[in-house]
């Protein structure tokens, strides 16, 4: 044992002498070739163990670089890299529970020039990733990914502007403690074109995606799904100045998207639709504006599934029923009655068609805003809503908007509360209701001192439909002064979500959505930090996140808790590290017990340049 400590001490001496010699060395490349590149370095000691890995420990070397320059000019071709290798246990910025390797690049060309381009690159192995769960803290996975993208502009002087862009990514993982796993595909491609003539500014876009994703069981209840999306759309547009300060503008978009569920007996769904919109505004006083506008859509059902598509691209499925369609009408006038009271009216005329029937109606409104403070604390805006859904049922709508902010001596207060009853939705027949609200407080104290703490929250939902309601609550403080820090935060959440490649996604409430999953969560933590020395830093972070998420035909309750805690000295350039990190991830839907893993380390650090 001695001897072995022996060599281990001998080892560590070795890379500090390393480093150190490494950091006086320079070069350079080419004549035309400008680099820059340098690395900080780790090295000591590491080692893990827990009920689903095999325990080791032993010597540890990573490092994270950084490499950037340009070949004949700055704005001819320009280029920088992030290499890192085994990027690991409680010792890095990546936070990592595994070794983690890789690199990104992004080249740039032509900068500044009229055919301006780039490309990126980048690719990851054995790291730690996420899976998405609405409104809360994600699912750990371990997995690789890599991705790319290239784009290009002609920017010609009189001549239509042309950019092009194109990116594809692909990425794997596992959840920790299980053998469920996750996969996603992805290409993106997207042209964009503007052109102004004779007053007229015209613009055009055409895109197309497409998107493969494996989801776990325990989401779907189903093994492990898979999810084929594609979808693409294209559209022109066009504006021009009027008369009387006016302006008139008119777009026309094409869409169709596809979506297929391997593994759920062949539940597929499609939907090709277009869009039409077109309108005017007119200044003719400095005071009154005038508008009108009108918008067509052939598919009211692809056009809801097109507005709630989550983050990630794909669609859910919206059913209004076959041949659903919309068209509006609608104009008003706003006035401007002093600096800090003005008004706006407005009617729209609905004609619809879904589930089966022909709806119309109309949607008269009235708003006010006052931007001065009342009693130096307060400004609203309030709208009163009269809505005729054409089937002999009148609603009255409101909607209301207060914004606070006053200063008591060292003390800052600021809030907000907004609140909507019946008001119309995309659908004539269906009305949401909802609330948000956030308050905050801050305090100046001697000696650098200040707290800080806010709250916050929402509730939404179809006004006649308490399946659909959604909502969320958040609260955080802290406390601090110039060597340390508190904070604490608190979240919980419940609403409805459909599955996207990033995980489970938020979706408003909507009528004719499917396939949606019910997740109820909550998450609370807190960090400390200080400086008690002179170039010492100490942390110490914990966060747990508890969740139900329930499907069809499963259930599963989940809890995912991560504690770490950190010292970092520094000296010039040489830095000593040392972290632990606990991990503790259980999901009820899947057998055995929850995963837990520890991982420590303990060595020094060096940035040296390399040329």
């Amino acid at each position: 044992m001695k001897a072995a400590r022996i060599i281990v001490i001998q080892k560590i001496g070795l890379a500090v002498l390393m480093m150190a010699q490494a950091g006086f060395c320079q070069l350079k490349i080419g004549e035309n070739t400008q680099m820059n590149a340098g690395a900080l370095a780790t090295f000591g000691y590491a080692g893990d163990y827990g009920n689903g890995i095999p325990s080791d420990h032993g010597l540890d070397f990573g490092f994270n670089g950084n490499v950037n320059g340009f070949y004949y000019n700055p704005n001819f071709i320009s280029f920088s890299a992030t290499p890192y290798y085994n990027q690991s246990r409680a010792d890095s910025d990546y936070q990592s529970l595994t070794g983690a390797s890789g690199i990104s690049e992004t080249t740039n060309f032509f900068t500044g020039s009229k055919y301006p381009g780039s490309v990126t690159y980048r690719y990851d192995t054995n790291s730690t990733g996420t899976f998405g769960l609405a409104g809360q803290p994600d699912f750990t996975t371990h997995g690789n990914g890599q991705g790319f993208a290239i784009g290009w502009s002609a920017l010609l002087p009189d001549m239509p502007t042309l950019s092009v862009n194109y990116a594809q990514g692909s990425g794997d993982g596992t959840l920790y403690g299980t053998d469920e796993t996750t996969n996603s595909n992805n290409r993106l491609f997207n042209v964009r074109s503007t052109y102004a003539v004779a007053g007229f500014h015209l613009n055009g876009f055409y895109d197309h995606t497409t998107f493969d994703s494996t989801f776990p069981e325990f989401l779907t209840g189903q093994g492990n799904e898979v999810m084929n999306s594609s979808g693409q759309d294209f559209g022109v547009g066009v504006n021009h100045n009027l008369p009387l300060k006016g302006s008139f503008f008119a777009n026309f978009s094409h869409a169709t998207a596809s979506t297929d569920y391997e593994e759920d007996g062949g539940n597929n769904s499609s939907y090709s639709l277009n869009n039409e919109s077109a309108g005017a505004t007119f200044h003719p006083t400095a005071k009154l504006g005038l508008f009108v506008n009108q918008t067509y859509t052939d598919n009211l059902s692809g056009y809801l599934s097109q507005n709630e598509t989550p983050s990630g691209g794909v669609a859910p499925i919206v059913n209004l029923g076959s041949g659903s369609h919309s068209m509006t009408f609608g104009g008003g006038a706003n006035y401007q009655f002093t600096n800090y009271l003005s008004g706006q009216a407005q009617a729209i005329y609905y004609n619809q068609y879904y589930f089966g029937q022909s709806y119309t109606g109309t949607y008269i409104s009235g708003s006010v805003n006052y931007a001065k403070k009342l009693f130096n604390m307060f400004s609203f805006s309030a709208t009163v809503i009269e809505s005729d859904n054409g089937q002999g049922k009148n609603a009255l709508g409101l909607m209301g908007n207060v914004n606070y902010y006053k200063r008591f001596g060292r003390w800052v207060t600021s809030g907000n509360f907004s609140y909507a009853q019946n008001v119309q939705s995309v659908l004539i027949t269906y009305t949401t209701s909802y609330y948000n609200y956030n308050g905050n407080v801050h305090r100046r104290f001697g000696h650098g001192m200040q707290w800080g703490a806010g709250f916050g929250g929402s509730h939404s939902g179809l006004t006649n439909d308490a399946g659909s309601e959604s909502h969320s609550e958040t609260f955080n403080t802290s406390f601090g002064g110039r060597r340390f820090n508190l904070n604490a935060n608190y979240g919980q959440s419940t609403g409805l979500s459909v599955l996207g490649p990033g995980g489970l996604q938020p979706i408003g409430p909507t009528p004719g959505l499917e396939n949606t999953i019910l997740f109820n969560g909550k998450s609370y933590g807190g960090g400390l930090s200080g400086t008690p020395f002179r170039r010492m830093l100490l942390s110490a972070t914990f966060s747990r996140a508890l969740s139900d998420t329930v499907t069809s035909n499963i259930y599963s309750r989940n809890n995912t808790e991560v504690f770490n805690a950190q010292l970092q000295y520094h000296m010039r350039r040489i830095g000593l590290q040392a972290g632990y990190t606990k991990f503790i991830q259980g999901i009820s839907a899947i057998n055995g017990l929850p995963f837990n893993t520890n991982s420590y380390f303990a060595g020094i650090s060096r940035w040296f340049d390399i040329f």
